[in-house]
């Protein structure tokens, strides 16, 4: 854990504000911010304009992801049919891929 990294996202003077924290009120701490990432969640959920502006991308982007995701099949296809024809180098079956 990077802690500088963490100091460098707190709110300015929140570290020295809880350094002298004892563990109850520490914990009662992080009770109070998982509360508060649940609020900001849910509005986030409830957001129209958010959510809007999320629906609005996907149409818009939807082509291209089509597009690449043809590509992408016509690419395994052919690779399928090498390896059906013993045709692929050595170690590039269709395995080698993660899929």
């Amino acid at each position: 854990m990077d802690v500088m990294k963490i100091l460098a996202k707190l709110p300015p003077g929140y570290a020295e504000d809880i350094a002298g924290y004892d563990k109850s009120r520490l914990q009662a701490e992080v009770l109070q911010c998982e509360t508060n990432i649940r609020q900001v969640e849910t509005e986030k959920e409830n957001d129209e304009k958010l959510n809007g502006a999320k629906s609005l991308v996907k149409d818009l982007a939807g082509p291209y992801r089509d597009a690449v995701s043809a590509q992408r099949a016509k690419i395994k296809y052919v690779l399928h049919l090498l390896d059906e024809r013993g045709q692929l180098p050595e170690g590039e079956g269709l395995g080698s891929e993660g899929e």
